[in-house]
């Protein structure tokens, strides 16, 4: 079961990010486009993939991680504390992404800032597993 469960999670946290990083990314191509029926197009299917793939995903995710943490015994542990910090700070990045999909007249630099926080909030994230510094 353990295999499995770590599996599941290096999986869906793969997912989590990916969809997080290209939903930002696309919000950043759509400010591009002119045509209001492509954009309006593009906010429906970007708004479908954030509430069909990402929100379930991310269940899996935080459920997968906590059944890892607690089999670990890694719940005493600073660096599974910064890490959950992190991942609060990622699914608050989740919520901005998802109003920006909402609204058709954002800022760019908003935009940017958002797909800039999810990379290196995931990059802290995965150096934070891969070192335990502390």
């Amino acid at each position: 079961m353990f295999n499995f469960m770590l599996a599941l999670h290096i999986t869906s946290v793969c997912l989590v990010v990916g969809t997080l990083f290209v939903q930002s990314l696309s919000v950043i191509f759509r400010l591009r486009l002119t045509d209001p029926v492509q954009v309006e197009g593009v906010q429906w299917i970007q708004w479908r993939i954030y509430l069909f793939i990402y929100h379930p995903i991310l269940i899996v995710t935080i459920g997968s991680g906590l059944y890892l943490a607690s089999a670990w015994g890694y719940f005493e542990s600073g660096w599974l504390h910064a890490k959950l910090g992190l991942l609060l700070v990622l699914i608050g990045f989740g919520f901005l992404n998802g109003r920006q999909i909402r609204n058709k007249d954002l800022p760019k630099p908003l935009a940017m800032f958002v797909h800039i926080g999810i990379f290196c909030t995931s990059v802290l994230m995965i150096w934070l597993v891969q070192t335990k510094p502390f």
